[in-house]
């Protein structure tokens, strides 16, 4: 159950009130304006019998006049002759009827009289103006001399569709049914019944309904019939409709809210919790608007309701003015709903997840207590947040730490008893509070003195302290004047830090944050191991965004020239072993049970019982297990699986775009990056390379080489050596049939891969026939553009009448397309004809300048073939 909301005191003068809800302000009756009302009704007498007596006028709203003004307490025949004096009477205050109905006649006759005024209306129906034969719209207007004659005040009538300005609107005045609606809430049961009663009897029309489930809230069935109706057929303003739900299947019929203290108050009496929808519309469209002064007012509202729901609606909008203030506000109110709330999304991989944790690493720090309100089995990001046992202090620190640290704006919001204790090395002692405060200072300044702290400290501990301290900064909204608490991460962060902070680098340009994208790359570089150049790589890589992917690139580009490489050579290097012993193994120990991970042909780990049977996933630790060993061992296979998601299928194009672009490595650096690594031997294995001098040999078991016939093959110190392209193997029937004698599987298509040659005449000719007139899908062509062909001027300028790729000696193929490929057009476009293949120094939209295809790589030419050949069928 919901419990009760806490509306802000200072609104509560403002709501509507209703019955047995919060109560308003006190209403006392004026006599004073009572007699006003009396004095101005005689005056109107004579002008509503006239206009009872018109020849329009409906039968029952005269014969309501007539009773009204023969003595009877008739509410109808008082709403018409208070509407006419309110029309026709210079200066009337309609809401002074009210005090004499209610005075005269009671409450109950009150609400009636001022329900009927709702649908009442004087004078003729309106006409629309329509315009004449010539287009002109002509009005008339009449007027007369003298007397006024009888009967030109019109009729009295049911209000209609056509009457756009309700004579009776005044009605809608806060002094007249937000008056009365005080009354009813505070007025005694029975009179209230009473009032309800004889209200039934006044519903007969939209207008009346409307102001019926306004006054009376109550009654939630009239309130439903009364929003079926046409918001066109209301006195009241929208407020008093918002004013009028009761529960919350009202709430999801309205797509708006007027964000007042009033309506939202209002509401919040009415509605409890119901009234999250209506919130989230509101902060919508204040959004959109622009509307940044009404954002408060919906924040204070969502901050009275204790429930769970409210915090997710914040998480979304942290970027938004007002709401990381008022979410932390909503923590410290309801501790309980936002512990449950936070921990249920803190490990859902998105960054509402990220700012989730970091709250709830907060305040399960301030409230310990609170620990025992999660679930018995928090998952494991849950679990990584909790309070864990205090070490004891470090008598030493380093001479960087000591010392009282300094007061600064840049860390005061980064309270290190909200953080995980720093270990030194060896995990006995902690850096105590003054040094940790000092370090933050150090973050902050992005000294090089961190350093030292470095070696000090238990570098896994200052991985956590460092993203401990990050989410807690993207829990406040990652306030810009504190990005050095991003940067930090790349000082004291690691190589899980990488794997946590890669899908966020994915994920921020979509919403956002582009520039918290670009910073966080060089946190990447600033790393700087194995893990973070793959890291990087992917990004450059499989980035959806242009930005991103170009500033990857950047970085890495950056990172070889410092190490005097090339990109393609970083990424040799950068492939992480994960652990793997110097046979490409892993031993999981379990205690009284060991598995052995290897792999497949597509790098996807696998595990080896001792009795030699394969799974694919490690088993879970059973009773008999080791209690310490056995999770860390599963835990350590299940991230060792989760990081090859991401690095075996790049590594596994990388080798396949060298066997295609032909490059080319010493012996020595083959051996040290392939044959001897423990992971990349997996693949090697599995393949066929060639020397330079065309010699081709695989890689065996024991990591020596043999060539097709089994002998032992020992590459010439200043040979270089490839993976062989089949087009190269004059001998590739036999190594198909030694691959699958061994039942080695490859990891990609390589001995099978379609091979086309050129014929002699072919070698000979400037342009080959035998692809010219293929159809591209448009789709399939422009895919061409954005990968391993190119269609971009030397002036880096979008071409689109040509595909081309360039072989390693400079020499480009060139395809040219009609009509041509268009440079911002996806998916659909005209099929694309080949009109012609040929060969040259440089692409053009027509043959120039070309050469003997013979003279082209035949790899480079084999690939392009295979390319528009694939493509076309």
């Amino acid at each position: 159950m919901v419990e009760t909301v806490d509306i802000p005191v200072e609104w509560r003068e403002h709501i509507h009130p209703r019955r047995g809800g919060i109560a308003g302000p006190r209403v006392v009756l004026d006599e004073d304006a009572a007699r006003r009302a009396r004095e101005r009704e005689r005056e109107a007498r004579p002008i509503a019998a006239e206009m009872a007596e018109h020849e329009r006028t409906d039968p029952e709203l005269a014969k309501a006049v007539r009773a009204w003004l023969d003595g009877e307490p008739d509410p109808v025949g008082a709403a018409v002759v208070a509407t006419v004096a309110v029309k026709h009477l210079p200066d009337t205050d309609g809401a002074a009827f009210l005090d004499a109905w209610a005075l005269d006649h009671g409450l109950a006759f009150a609400a009636c009289a001022v329900t009927e005024v709702s649908s009442i209306e004087l004078g003729p129906v309106p006409r629309r103006a329509t315009p004449d034969t010539d287009g002109v719209i002509r009005l008339a207007a009449h007027g007369h001399a003298g007397e006024e004659p009888a009967g030109w005040r019109g009729e009295i009538r049911r209000t209609t569709p056509a009457d756009h300005y309700a004579v009776g609107r005044w009605i809608a005045e806060d002094a007249v049914v937000k008056r009365l609606r005080m009354l009813l809430a505070a007025a005694p049961e029975a009179e209230y019944r009473d009032a309800v009663a004889r209200l039934a009897a006044h519903r007969g029309d939209a207008w009346r309904r409307g102001t019926v489930s306004y006054l009376v809230p109550t009654e939630t069935a009239w309130a439903e019939e009364s929003f079926e109706d046409s918001h066109f057929q209301r006195v009241l303003k929208p407020e008093h409709v918002l004013c009028s739900l009761s529960n919350a299947e009202h709430a999801v019929r309205f797509g708006w809210v007027e964000e007042t203290p009033a309506v939202l108050g209002t509401l919040l009496d009415g509605l409890g919790a119901g009234v999250l929808p209506l919130l989230v519309r509101a902060l919508v469209k204040i959004r959109h608007r622009g509307a940044d002064e009404k954002r408060p007012f919906v924040l204070r509202a969502l901050l009275a309701v204790p429930d769970e729901r409210i915090f997710p609606i914040m998480l979304d909008r942290m970027d938004e003015k007002d709401v990381p203030a008022a979410l932390r506000e909503a923590i410290e109110r309801h501790p309980v709903h936002a512990l449950r709330s936070l921990a249920s999304v803190a490990d859902d991989g998105t960054t509402r997840g990220l700012r989730a944790a970091g709250l709830l690493r907060g305040l399960l720090h301030a409230r310990p207590d609170l620990v025992a309100e999660l679930p018995s089995k928090p998952s494991r990001t849950v679990e990584a947040l909790l309070p864990r046992p205090a070490v004891p202090d470090s008598d030493e620190v380093p001479d960087v730490l000591a010392g009282k640290p300094t007061r600064s704006a840049k860390v005061d919001w980064a309270d290190p008893a909200l953080l995980p204790q720093i270990l030194t090395r060896g995990g006995g002692r902690a850096l105590p509070e003054n040094a940790t405060r000092r370090l933050l200072n150090l973050l902050a300044g992005k000294a090089p003195d961190v350093a030292a702290v470095r070696g000090f400290c238990d570098r896994h501990s200052l991985a956590e302290f460092s993203w401990a301290l990050f989410q807690c900064w993207y829990a406040l909204g990652a306030p810009s004047r504190h990005n050095w608490a991003l940067a930090q991460l790349g000082l004291i962060g690691d190589d899980t830090t990488v794997r946590r902070l890669s899908p966020l680098i994915r994920m921020w340009p979509g919403e956002g944050g582009s520039s918290r994208a670009t910073a966080a790359l060089d946190v990447l570089a600033r790393i700087g191991s194995d893990v973070a150049l793959t890291h990087l790589f992917e990004l450059a890589r499989r980035s959806g965004y242009k930005g991103l992917k170009t500033r990857a690139l950047q970085k890495i580009d950056q990172i070889a020239a410092a190490r005097g490489i090339t990109p393609e050579a970083l990424a040799d290097r950068a492939v992480p072993d994960f652990g793997l012993d110097d046979q490409g193994t892993l031993v999981l120990d379990y205690g009284p049970r060991q598995f052995t991970v290897t792999f497949d042909q597509q790098l996807v780990p696998l595990v080896v019982e001792p009795n030699g049977r394969i799974r694919k996933s490690a088993p879970k630790p059973g009773p008999k297990d080791d209690p310490a060993l056995a999770p860390a061992a599963h835990a350590l296979f299940t991230g060792l699986r989760k990081d090859l998601r991401t690095i075996a299928d790049q590594e596994i194009k990388r080798l396949e775009l060298a066997m295609v672009n032909r490059r080319e490595w010493t012996p020595g650096d083959f051996h040290a990056l392939f044959v001897a690594h423990p992971l990349m031997g997996h693949i090697t294995r599995r393949l066929v390379w060639i020397t330079d001098g065309g010699t081709a040999f695989r890689v065996a078991e024991d990591r020596t080489y043999a060539d097709v016939n089994d002998d032992p093959f020992t590459p010439e110190p200043d040979a270089r050596v490839g993976i062989a392209h089949p087009i190269l193997l004059d001998d590739l029937d036999a190594w198909a049939e030694l691959f699958a004698d061994y039942e080695i599987l490859q990891p990609f298509e390589q001995l099978g891969r379609p091979v086309h040659r050129l014929t002699d005449d072919e070698r000979a000719a400037h342009r080959l026939a035998r692809v010219e007139g293929l159809v591209l899908p448009y789709g399939k062509a422009k895919g061409h553009s954005q990968g391993r062909w190119e269609s971009v001027t030397a002036d880096g300028e979008f071409a689109g009448g040509w595909l081309a790729r360039r072989d390693p000696a400079g020499l480009y193929v060139v395809a040219g397309l009609s009509p041509g490929l268009y440079a911002y057009m996806y998916g659909e476009g005209e099929p694309q004809r080949i009109s012609a293949l040929w060969a040259g120094p440089a692409p053009a939209h027509s043959p120039q300048d070309t050469v003997p295809l013979g003279e082209v790589d035949p790899v480079t030419m084999s690939e392009a073939v295979h390319d528009l050949v694939r493509s076309a069928s």
